[in-house]
């Protein structure tokens, strides 16, 4: 009896085991980065990533395979670590495979953990920044308050908590205004 991926001579994985997986090693993240060249100052990122030790590889390669090839793989090597091995990483940021491949995987076969409740925020996010309305300061607002319910206890919420929209100043958390602030004293 062959097995789906001997089938289709290709090397896909069990989409439970990809469920799986994705529980205990998957990320759906919203980050938030200042930009000069957008008029809030500021923009969004949604990505999908996993990331293990580069042992790892061959069962990075096959999820990345059984999701459709979205993102990319890649290798990083912590130069500044030099006993931290060397790492892979499947990243999917891309809003047309999130929204192509990711979010109807993980929508048809659903994870069973915690991050189910981070993937059902994450995928109203990813639907806002897809119809643009991220651009604009009340549905980014919106954004910020959502993604800081995503994760509660991980790092992205020590360093989003305080995310207020507007400011850009160095070292300290993004703030607030009611209104955005424009011209050469918009930073202060």
């Amino acid at each position: 009896m062959h097995t789906r991926s001997q089938r289709k001579g290709q090397n896909l994985l069990d989409p439970q085991y990809v469920v799986g997986f994705v529980d205990g090693e998957g990320c759906f993240s919203v980050g938030c980065s200042r930009r000069a060249d957008v008029d809030l100052g500021f923009t969004f990122t949604a990505a999908f990533e996993i990331e293990m030790t580069i042992d790892d590889m061959e069962v990075v390669k096959k999820v990345h395979n059984t999701l459709g090839n979205p993102g990319q793989v890649y290798t990083s090597i912590f130069k500044r670590y030099p006993r931290w091995k060397p790492h892979v990483k499947l990243k999917v940021s891309n809003i047309k495979d999130l929204t192509e491949k990711i979010i109807p995987f993980f929508e048809k076969y659903q994870l069973q953990s915690k991050k189910r409740k981070s993937f059902k925020i994450f995928c109203v996010i990813v639907k806002m920044i897809q119809q643009k309305k991220h651009l604009k300061l009340k549905y980014a607002k919106k954004i910020v308050a959502m993604r800081n319910t995503m994760n509660p206890t991980g790092k992205g919420y020590r360093k989003y908590f305080a995310v207020q929209l507007g400011s850009r100043s160095a070292g300290n958390p993004l703030t607030t205004p009611d209104r955005i602030k424009s011209g050469p004293d918009r930073y202060k």
